[in-house]
């Protein structure tokens, strides 16, 4: 016992040391990306290859990267709310949470509201994030003191935002088997053809 109260005194000391050292540590941001030479690809190269050919994950880092000024990608809140829609539009239900903040940064409730709403609409088979969408809306309501008829218009919205998305994947589906069902000799003649100068 003697030997336990001894080696806590001791840690006590040691912690009780090193705080105002800690608290003399200044935050740093991360430095701006620079290529050293034009040759240099970006550092998230092959994730924004990834997000581009559709990959919803990376199309969501794409997102974060650009909501931060992160991964040499600049500070860019329209290209991060482009790329979260994106991903969110293909079914990466955690975007609509960080689309939703990025309107609570830019102190639009109401949009914030739809962003939420449309999680708590998506997330079907998990019910904790379901949940933690509904908590988030219902305390920015509050916090907010969101008036009704900007609700109503935020709901108009989500709705408007869904069957735009349907419209586009449908599009996007139909694209997909047109090129599956394209026959075979016009696949071939066209990837031999010669270019045109």
């Amino acid at each position: 016992m003697r030997n336990f109260l001894t080696i806590t005194l001791c840690l006590s000391a040691l912690l009780l040391a090193s705080l105002p050292a800690a608290a003399e540590l200044k935050y740093y941001p991360d430095p701006v990306y620079k290529k050293l030479s034009e040759d240099d690809p970006l550092p998230m190269a092959d994730v924004l290859a990834l997000a581009g050919k559709g990959d919803v994950r990376a199309q969501f880092i794409m997102g974060d990267l650009y909501a931060k000024g992160k991964g040499g990608m600049p500070l860019d809140l329209s290209e991060a709310r482009r790329w979260f829609e994106l991903s969110a539009m293909h079914g990466y239900n955690h975007s609509f949470i960080r689309l939703a903040a990025l309107a609570k940064r830019e102190n639009k409730p109401a949009e914030a509201w739809q962003w939420y709403t449309l999680a708590v609409w998506s997330y079907d088979h998990d019910a904790a994030e379901r949940q933690y969408a509904r908590d988030a809306r219902d305390a920015l309501v509050e916090a907010a003191k969101i008036p009704k008829d900007d609700l109503r218009r935020a709901k108009k919205s989500a709705l408007a935002w869904e069957n735009e998305r349907d419209k586009i994947l449908s599009a996007e589906k139909k694209s997909v088997r047109k090129k599956e069902n394209e026959p075979e000799d016009s696949k071939t003649m066209t990837a031999g053809a010669p270019e045109h100068e």
